[in-house]
């Protein structure tokens, strides 16, 4: 692991035990920090925080505070963390409540308080990733559920963020669909790519480039959307 994101990993942990104590059941990076394709010039650092009871206001308050890029700078783009009960993660929905959610990105920091909200969608994708890595509290999320979340993440990608994320999520998508195997943006795209011809091909690879910092031309988004619905049905296919 990149060694400033394990000493920022150590920190947030000594932070979220000041706040919750022996109710604090873990604290579990996911993404590309463990995936691969980490880039802290282009990454989150992502983190799931299970605790074993509700967090009072309070809580919520201290910890946000807490993590905050002010207390606590990332040494990435940013920090993407969301706290869940123990109970949610052992029985994953397809909208699975949570606690607290911060986000440290410029131009996306926010505090989400999950009281009363009808949950996260991402939380589907973040708990079956913990599940493949091997972090205890998650439970296999159900196939189907996770299929659904990747459709929809080409969807949305396709028409707001038509980009190397949108053209990499895409063969990652693609990757789960046909093997069920969930891996980082970059590894679905070099295992898309020996799969596809032609300017797929030199699309997919550009991205790549992209992604890990070795290129900075963007891509054209009408081909990046024209790429993402094809593999979109590709993936309905597959289902």
């Amino acid at each position: 692991m990149d060694p400033s994101a394990a000493r920022y990993l150590e920190a947030l942990t000594a932070e979220a035990t000041a706040v919750l104590g022996e109710r604090l059941v873990g604290v579990y990076a996911h993404g590309s920090l463990l995936l691969g394709g980490y880039l802290p010039t282009r990454s989150d650092i992502d983190v799931l925080v299970v605790v074993a009871d509700p967090l009072s206001s309070a809580e919520q308050a201290d910890l946000a505070a807490r993590l905050s890029e002010d207390a606590l700078p990332c040494p990435a783009v940013g920090l993407e963390l969301s706290v869940v009960l123990t109970s949610v993660a052992a029985a994953p929905t397809a909208r699975p409540a949570f606690e607290l959610h911060v986000t440290t990105a410029p131009g996306d920091r926010k505090v989400v308080d999950g009281h009363g909200h009808p949950g996260d969608l991402d939380l589907v994708l973040h708990f079956a990733v913990c599940h493949a890595l091997g972090h205890a509290p998650f439970a296999e999320v159900p196939p189907p559920l996770v299929r659904a979340q990747v459709t929809d993440e080409l969807a949305w990608a396709a028409e707001h963020n038509p980009s190397e994320y949108a053209v990499l999520n895409a063969c990652r998508a693609w990757r789960y669909a046909v093997d069920g195997t969930l891996v980082s943006k970059v590894d679905g795209g070099r295992w898309a790519e020996p799969r596809l011809t032609g300017s797929e091909r030199t699309l997919v690879r550009e991205a790549i480039a992209l992604q890990s910092g070795e290129e900075t031309s963007p891509l054209d988004p009408d081909v990046v959307r024209t790429f993402v619905r094809r593999l979109r049905d590709v993936i309905r296919t597959e289902a």
